[in-house]
């Protein structure tokens, strides 16, 4: 649409070019009832408003004014420019519906040049405006203003100055809010807090042999490790010692007989060790041997940057137990070999050692010391209260479900409640990154589907509140309906 000089001007001066040589202001009298005066319907804005011209200043006879209302939005430089109206003194009303009249070709007879209404001010008396147009819309007018721009001129149109005003500052009618509805999730209590904690000692043997030699090697530091855990664990109160089993792995390099007979011996050789050094072990101990650990070594290559780590890895897939020492000895003429037996294989070469205990129940106090140290000691039900005894939006609530999310990876409500905090708190991308990592959990598809809404991935939202509603999953039809109207309005 063509629109007025003014019009034209605007857009090639900005918004902020105000008042230049007007000597009275007459757009400062108009006045709107209405608040909002713009309302989205689908991709259109409808601006409709009733101008109260009453309490404008007395035009002078001759003055015209050509007034463009603008929508401007209240943080960016972005405006739109709408169809003007204009407004005349009685002399030049006259002339300028004569000329209309007269002229077919006369821009006001265009359509695309049309203003919106051509008034004749009548001063000092009671005089309303009703003005109604529509413009493509724009999400940045969730926040915008409405003004109203003149350009006025004299007779034989000599220019008179220029006016603005702003009618409003919240010039859309709201779109809709989503009243999504989700609540922290409370674990169940534990009769009894049956716990595990590990510990992996890497023994150093003579080639071949199976005695424990606690001097050899690095042997004194692990076994002190060792030793340092069955003292906590004995002169814990809160703490029921059960059992500790431990289980023998070996390096791949050998054969497989040979390797699994000496996993079993050296079991068996450190199993004796620490029953005849702990008497608190007999009848407390289990010991078991899988040999070659090759799936160690393909965790650890998997996360290595060996240059043949893809070849290494397919040697493993594809290759029989019997043929893989000599394929990895095969590439590059055994020097990846070398490295694996110098840095891969050692850590290969362990006891993996787990004590079976039994965690008495915690008053509040001591639950938030434990969280600190000893998390997996606390049931969830006590992270829960844990959580809930610092204040709402607190670093200390939020740290507290963070470390129990870590405690306890198998668990959803730690993943539940910190993505809680994180969306009410406003990291939604951080909520996303959290349940994203579990979305084949259908207890958390719910909030997964929030998360993305939130990310405004509008598909993946009404995708997996469908699949929460489906599958009957709390809240999940009640967000479901709410997301739905969101979008109908908003998008």
């Amino acid at each position: 649409m063509k629109l007025s000089r003014y019009i034209i001007l605007s857009l090639l001066v900005g918004a902020s070019a105000l008042v230049l040589s007007a000597q009275q202001n007459h757009l400062s009298g108009i006045q709107v009832p209405e608040k909002h005066v713009i309302k989205k319907k689908g991709r259109t804005a409808e601006v409709k408003m009733n101008l109260d011209l009453t309490a404008m200043p007395d035009m002078k006879s001759n003055l015209l004014m050509v007034v463009t209302p603008v929508i401007q939005s209240n943080t960016s430089g972005e405006q739109v420019a709408l169809r003007p109206f204009v407004l005349a003194g009685n002399k030049r009303y006259r002339i300028v519906d004569r000329r209309v009249s007269l002229n077919k070709k006369h821009p006001f007879n265009n359509p695309e040049t049309k203003p919106a209404a051509v008034v004749n001010r009548r001063n000092g008396k009671a005089q309303n405006l009703d003005y109604a147009t529509t413009t493509p819309y724009h999400p940045w007018m969730r926040n915008s203003s409405l003004i109203l721009m003149a350009e006025n001129t004299g007779c034989a149109e000599c220019p008179m100055g220029h006016e603005e005003t702003s009618l409003t500052d919240d010039a859309l009618v709201p779109l809709y809010e989503a009243n999504y509805q989700y609540n922290i999730m409370v674990p169940e209590g534990e009769l009894v807090k049956v716990r595990e904690e590990s510990l992996s000692a890497h023994l150093a043997y003579q080639v071949g042999k199976y005695e424990v030699l606690p001097n050899f090697d690095g042997n004194p530091a692990e076994l002190q490790r060792i030793d340092s855990k069955l003292k906590e664990l004995r002169g814990n109160s809160d703490i029921t010692f059960e059992k500790l089993s431990m289980v023998g792995y070996a390096s791949p390099e050998g054969g497989v007989d040979y390797n699994l007979q000496l996993s079993k011996n050296r079991a068996n050789s450190f199993a004796d060790y620490l029953v005849g050094k702990y008497p608190i072990l007999k009848g407390r101990f289990e010991s078991d041997w899988k040999g070659q650990d090759w799936d160690g070594l393909k965790a650890a290559v998997a996360k290595s940057n060996l240059p043949n780590r893809d070849a290494i890895l397919r040697i493993i897939d594809e290759k029989s137990v019997e043929e893989r020492p000599s394929a990895l000895q095969a590439l590059d003429g055994g020097t990846t070999y070398a490295t694996l037996l110098a840095s891969f294989y050692p850590p290969l070469r362990r006891s993996e050692l787990t004590f079976h205990i039994v965690v008495k129940g915690f008053e509040l106090d001591k639950a938030r010391e434990i969280i600190k140290t000893h998390p997996t000691r606390l049931s969830l039900a006590e992270v829960y209260a844990v959580a809930q005894s610092y204040p709402e939006g607190s670093a200390e609530r939020y740290e507290t479900w963070t470390i129990a999310e870590a405690a306890f990876p198998q668990a959803i409500e730690p993943t539940a409640n910190a993505a809680i905090i994180d969306m009410r708190a406003g990291r939604y991308a951080e909520a996303l990154r959290r349940l994203e990592a579990r979305k084949s959990e259908q207890k958390l598809w719910t909030l997964l589907g929030l998360a993305y809404a939130y990310n405004e991935k509008w598909t993946e939202a009404e995708k997996y509140l469908s699949y929460a509603a489906q599958h009957g999953m709390p809240g999940a039809q009640h967000n479901l309906n709410e997301l739905r109207l969101y979008m109908q309005d908003n998008l």
